[in-house]
């Protein structure tokens, strides 16, 4: 699943759950890609969204993406706000981020995988043994 969609059906999911003041950062948009606000704690909620690109070597490209959304995600955190990544939920994708659950984990990151049914699996800093589990409710998951 591309980038764009990724973006388009976590919006409407946090749309959907009533976050507040969302910002949503398509093309070439400097920074991160969405931006949303708690209703009830108003924390920040930033996500860096990356998608498949097309073209060989899946693997590398993973890591390359995953790569980039840490990076990004890095630059804006503050100590204070829930910072997250989203991916598609492929298996690819998956076995990366499992890989490298335990530093994720510790610096408190999430990783939310969006499938293509707009079903949201979640890898967060408690979830028991580095395993995503799908959740009903994103802004419940993240807090």
């Amino acid at each position: 699943m591309r980038e764009r969609k990724v973006k388009q059906i976590l919006a409407q999911r946090i749309e959907d759950e009533g976050f507040m003041n969302l910002k949503v950062r398509y093309g070439s948009e400097r920074g991160v890609d969405i931006e949303a606000q708690f209703p009830d704690s108003r924390r920040w909620l930033y996500i860096e969204v990356k998608g498949e690109r097309p073209g060989g070597q899946e693997t590398a490209q993973r890591r390359v993406v995953l790569g980039e959304a840490l990076l990004q995600v890095f630059s804006i955190y503050d100590g204070s706000s829930v910072c997250a990544i989203a991916l598609p939920n492929t298996r690819g994708f998956r076995n990366l981020a499992q890989r490298i659950f335990l530093p994720l984990s510790r610096l408190g990151l999430h990783v939310i995988f969006v499938g293509e049914n707009g079903e949201i699996w979640h890898l967060g800093p408690a979830t028991p043994a580095g395993l995503p589990r799908r959740v009903p409710s994103l802004r419940k998951a993240l807090q």
